[in-house]
């Protein structure tokens, strides 16, 4: 008997070259749509301040910012991932009108004499690109109740690429859209214990000087590369990421301004810059808050809010007590610990309440 052959098949073998050509003119589409994507990302985050007087400013965002000459003290901006890098960084881009880089040079800035360049090295998200360019760091920080989701929310958005290739490819979604909250809660029930700890390590690392986990002794990057891993201060993001200046803003120009060769405008406009980088939000944030979720749908399971006020208060704890009690950014780093205890705890108490309603209720709130 004949073998019938299936019309579907015989399609495809005829005109599989058509076939062919078409997925290939798509393929070409949709990276000339990226790099498009990419291309407008990039130029919407660069931000030139000019002083206009009567501490007005104005900021260009399609500006070229300068080089760093060979003798400035250059910053590395280090934070665990999610924590406010991208708008901490305009604003010292604003402050100073130097160039600054990214540590996968996504930027494509890392080899431009940056002054400031912003990582989240020893994370697993960082990578040490940056060889002896960097002199001094500081350290910023998030309550980990935010800066957990938010780091999701970029892996997310770069479809949770794991090489570099795949990461370019996807830089035209980052700061888009938020995700689906199944999605979240799939990611974080897989992934909470371990990115605890890793905020909770990050910090250490820095703190200490540069010292790892389970070592005594500074990470061979610090001691071989020119550069004092001891942050010269702590920033607050939760306090910082706001239109009026608050504490952490006034920590960062002070940096800024003992920094050796680095020049910041005027003080007159410094409140000004900040203004307008919060309010131009293709800056730092992107189509985030006007497509889809907000921030605060996303949510902990009373458990993990325990664990996480747990590791928040120990780790509070270790730097009120020797050889921490005078150091001066270790009470920084006190600080904003308490502040984020404190919200962690009414968040475990709301979310105590949402578990003793019917299921549907909790559905609903989301």
């Amino acid at each position: 008997m004949a073998k019938i052959k299936s019309p579907l098949r015989f399609l495809l073998k005829r005109h599989k070259h058509t076939l062919y050509s078409a997925l290939a003119v798509l393929f070409i589409l949709n990276v000339n749509m990226n790099v498009a994507r990419r291309a407008e990302v990039s130029k919407s985050h660069r931000g030139l301040a000019t002083y206009l007087g009567d501490s007005d400013c104005s900021i260009d965002p399609l500006a070229e910012l300068s080089s760093a000459n060979s003798t400035a003290t250059k910053t590395l901006l280090a934070s665990y991932p999610g924590s406010g890098k991208r708008f901490t960084y305009q604003v010292i881009n604003g402050l100073t009108n130097h160039i600054t880089a990214d540590d996968w040079n996504f930027s494509g800035t890392l080899n431009s004499s940056p002054l400031t360049i912003k990582t989240s090295w020893p994370h697993d998200q960082g990578v040490w690109s940056w060889d002896k360019q960097m002199d001094q760091v500081i350290l910023l920080i998030r309550n980990p109740r935010w800066a957990i989701p938010s780091f999701h929310t970029m892996r997310h958005e770069l479809n949770y690429a794991s090489t570099f290739e795949d990461v370019y490819f996807r830089l035209g979604f980052v700061y888009s859209k938020r995700p689906a909250v199944a999605v979240w809660k799939l990611w974080r029930d897989a992934n909470f214990d371990a990115e605890i700890d890793k905020w909770v390590e990050f910090i250490d690392f820095w703190m200490q000087g540069g010292i790892p986990k389970d070592a005594t002794v500074p990470h061979y990057r610090c001691t071989q590369s020119e550069i004092v891993c001891k942050p010269k201060t702590v920033l607050d993001f939760d306090s910082f990421f706001q239109e009026n200046p608050a504490q952490s803003f006034y920590e960062l120009s002070e940096v800024l301004d003992a920094s050796p060769d680095v020049e910041v405008i005027t003080a007159q406009a410094r409140v000004c810059v900040l203004d307008h980088v919060f309010e131009k939000k293709s800056l730092h944030n992107g189509n985030r808050d006007s497509h889809g979720l907000s921030r605060v749908s996303f949510h902990f399971t009373s458990a993990q809010l325990n664990l996480m006020h747990s590791k928040v208060i120990v780790l509070r704890d270790k730097y009120t007590a020797a050889p921490w009690t005078d150091d001066v950014i270790a009470k920084q780093l006190v600080l904003a610990l308490n502040s984020y205890i404190a919200e962690i705890a009414g968040d475990e108490k709301f979310q105590n309440l949402l578990d003793q309603l019917p299921d549907t209720a909790g559905d609903v709130y989301e």
